[in-house]
């Protein structure tokens, strides 16, 4: 079987631009079906040409990138610019963003629950024992 150009594994390409921190996340989006070309799902082994139009979702952000090159080992942040084209659209990055700060402001976090009270949340503490004591 002899191939159309030059080609390389869906999760290899997706970890050497550094949208997954390694490798076997890359394999684990893919089989969930985070990766995308043309709206079907590609398996984490699916050869990429130069070209396709890849959509991935990264827990509230979603990406559309195009592949330019396939570069042999990981790269710096500087140079993926060089092997991919992001196409994301502002849309998703600014809902991305919303969900993100939603989130950060409904959850608490873990130290807040942990911090000794200040001297306002002291003073009303002790109204509430006084008041208890006394009703």
């Amino acid at each position: 079987m002899t191939a159309l150009g030059p080609t390389q594994r869906t999760d290899k390409w997706l970890h050497l631009i550094r949208v997954f921190k390694k490798r076997s996340l890359a394999t684990q989006a893919c089989s969930k079906g985070n990766v995308t070309l043309n709206g079907q799902s590609l398996k984490p082994s699916r050869d990429l040409k130069v070209g396709d139009v890849i959509e991935v979702i990264r827990g509230d952000l979603r990406l559309r990138l195009q592949v330019v090159a396939f570069p042999q080992q990981r790269l710096s942040a500087s140079r993926v610019a060089e092997f991919c084209e992001n196409l994301t659209p502002d849309e998703w990055v600014q809902k991305a963003s919303e969900l993100r700060r939603q989130r950060q402001l409904e959850t608490l976090h873990p130290h807040e629950n942990l911090t000794k009270p200040n001297k306002q949340q002291m003073r009303q503490l002790r109204e509430w024992m006084a008041q208890e004591q006394d009703g």
